[in-house]
C-alpha cells in the first residue's frame, strides 16, 4: 500500500468516519478531497491538515516513512539527542535575536 489514497481509505475505515466528515474536519471540501483520492492531486498543505486530523505524520501519506505517528521516537542512538522541531526553531530565533543585538553593538 504506497499510494496516499489508498493510505487514506485505511485509515478512515480504520477511524470509522467517513469521507465528508474527515473533509470537514480537515477543512478542505470534498470535491478537493474526492480529487486527492481520485487523480492523486493533492497540495501538502492540504495533505498536511488530513494528517493532522488523522492522527499521523505528512511523510507517512507520502510513503517517506512506514511510521504513522513520529510522536512515538525510538531512543535515540549514542550521542545524539532527540529535539522537538519546535524548540529548534526556538533556539534558532534566540541565536538571530543575539546575533542581530551583537552587531547592533559594533
Amino acid at each position: 500500500m504506497n499510494r496516499i489514497e489508498d493510505k487514506i481509505r485505511v485509515l478512515v475505515a480504520e477511524r470509522a468516519i467517513t469521507l465528508l466528515q474527515l473533509a470537514t474536519q480537515s477543512k478542505i471540501t470534498e470535491a478537493t478531497l474526492h480529487a486527492i483520492l481520485n487523480r492523486n492531486d493533492a497540495k501538502y498543505s492540504q495533505l498536511h491538515r488530513i494528517s493532522e486530523t488523522l492522527g499521523i505524520n505528512v511523510a507517512y501519506l507520502v510513503g517517506e516513512t512506514t511510521i504513522r505517528n513520529m510522536s512515538v521516537v525510538e531512543e535515540p542512538r549514542t550521542g545524539y539527542v532527540a529535539i522537538k522541531a519546535d524548540e529548534v526553531i526556538g533556539m534558532q530565533k534566540q541565536i538571530i535575536d543575539l546575533q542581530s543585538k551583537l552587531l547592533n553593538k559594533i
